[in-house]
């Protein structure tokens, strides 16, 4: 996915000057007007670079975002990054969005990882936290702020929340030193692999269920260091292959249990995500879910329950029947979100990984996206992968 790059920030003597750009060559140390951090936003699309077309719809405009970012007189804050912008030639609705997409946003942050303090990734909001989930995995030993924005409403429109979420994202990425794929949406810097979109009216639109904000944003910004994920002990590296054999289903009363029972025919299919209600629980008097999810864990197929309830955790012994699926070989999601699963499991099976060894790192934290016994207040990286 390629694009050019544009210096933003109207006191710039190279202000608006197109960068060839797969890497960001970047500008030569003594063109550099001002030695403060560096951030690279990388645009891909979303509402927030929308305009309206004759009816009144919402579609990309390439080259609107881009334009006005680079002139927003806050830009030339003495405060502020220096920041380049790179407007991928495709602007992607978030609907659209897949691993290619990550992938390209994992390469751009490769080739240009040495150049710049942090990285803020501009796309639509609807798969916002799939994309931060992936990104959360694809970076590892991530050392430097990733922040993923968007807005609600266009750039374009008088009253947007686009201005506030882009300006504050790029000031985190480039003045902190969270070492984290992250999302800022409204007020609040959360971690990318614990965010969800929970409102589709609301600007203050994703939350983090099951762990604290790593930011709150008033008058000032309080970071809440003891929730930050350590800093790497190992170099930097990424991973740009997920498998896209995963797959989600929400149980809902009445299921046919014959649709779980013709996935084991999905020869593509590695792992299935079930949405089960409160700690994991499932209809007793259907023996027929338990014997179709026995026959999908026959067929080698991983089998990971996570619960409808956005917060809480998954306990499979906690009722009988969810012992029953326990014994079964269903795994618990913990208090992972479904984007954060499914993103893992992809992720694990994109390293070519046996079954056996991605059953047992679904429950390690890699990347903190899950609470463990053992770090209930602050996960922390606790394996190489």
């Amino acid at each position: 996915m390629s694009g050019v790059v544009i210096r933003a920030g109207a006191a710039r003597e190279d202000t608006a000057d197109e960068v060839n750009s797969e890497k960001v060559e970047g500008v030569e140390e003594e063109q550099t007007a001002n030695m403060g951090p560096k951030v690279l936003v990388l645009y891909i699309g979303g509402t927030i670079g929308m305009v309206a077309d004759s009816l009144g719809s919402l579609k990309p405009c390439p080259g609107y975002l881009t334009k006005e970012l680079t002139t927003m007189p806050e830009m030339t804050a003495d405060d502020m990054p220096n920041v380049d912008v790179k407007e991928y030639d495709t602007l992607v609705d978030s609907s659209d969005m897949d691993a290619s997409d990550w992938a390209a946003i994992v390469r751009d942050i490769e080739d240009n990882y040495f150049n710049y303090d942090g990285f803020v990734v501009l796309q639509g909001t609807d798969t916002m936290a799939y994309s931060a989930s992936a990104l959360s995995f694809m970076l590892e030993n991530l050392g430097k702020p990733v922040v993923l924005t968007g807005s609600m409403i266009p750039l374009i429109k008088g009253y947007s929340d686009a201005r506030r979420n882009l300006l504050m994202a790029i000031f985190i990425a480039g003045t902190s030193c969270i070492p984290e794929v992250c999302i800022f949406f409204f007020d609040k810097l959360l971690r990318g692999n614990r965010s969800k979109k929970l409102d589709t009216g609301s600007l203050d639109a994703f939350q983090s269920p099951n762990f604290g904000p790593l930011a709150s944003v008033g008058v000032g910004i309080q970071y809440h260091e003891s929730f930050h994920l350590d800093p790497p002990k190992k170099p930097f590296r990424t991973h740009k292959t997920m498998d896209r054999g995963v797959a989600a289903i929400r149980m809902i009363p009445g299921f046919d249990d014959e649709i779980l029972r013709a996935l084991k025919n999905v020869s593509s299919l590695k792992a299935i995500v079930v949405e089960l209600y409160g700690t994991g629980n499932a209809p007793s008097r259907k023996r027929g879910l338990v014997e179709a999810l026995e026959s999908l864990i026959a067929a080698g197929k991983l089998v990971v329950v996570v619960s409808q309830c956005p917060t809480g955790n998954v306990d499979l012994l906690a009722y009988a029947v969810g012992r029953r699926l326990a014994e079964a070989g269903c795994l618990s999601g913990h208090d992972m979100t479904v984007e954060a699963v499914a993103a893992k499991l992809s992720y694990l099976f994109g390293r070519g990984l046996s079954p056996a060894i991605v059953r047992d790192r679904l429950s390690v934290s890699l990347r903190g996206e899950l609470t463990t016994s053992s770090e209930r207040r602050a996960p922390r990286l606790t394996s190489p992968l």
